[in-house]
């Protein structure tokens, strides 16, 4: 259990922002042009160019891709309206503690 935890503790982040960015992806008070950064970010993930080309180092071309990934959702984070990032970062964490599940006797509390 102890293992699991750590697990979960060290992907909940990253888990956390890709569903920040999908709930700010379908708000309609997010920008429209705004929204191009994580779509073009995806996108170069299957584009043939590349930042860091894999000729000489084998799987290091992987490394630009999670780069722009990441620095993609990261910009659409910070550019979405503050309000609106916080209204879903409450309504995520509520969403969290209501479905949280009591080990006891199985139940759920909320």
């Amino acid at each position: 259990n102890a293992a699991v935890n750590k697990v979960w503790f060290f992907l909940g982040k990253p888990v956390r922002e890709v569903r920040l960015v999908w709930r700010l992806f379908w708000d309609r008070m997010v920008h429209r042009l705004l929204k191009l950064i994580p779509v073009l970010s995806v996108l170069y993930l299957f584009s043939p160019i590349d930042l860091i080309p894999d000729l000489k180092v084998p799987g290091l071309g992987i490394l630009d891709d999670l780069l722009v990934l990441v620095l993609g959702f990261w910009l659409f984070s910070i550019l979405a309206p503050p309000d609106i990032v916080k209204e879903h970062l409450e309504d995520m964490s509520a969403i969290k503690v209501k479905y949280r599940v009591d080990k006891g006797n199985g139940t759920t509390q909320g």
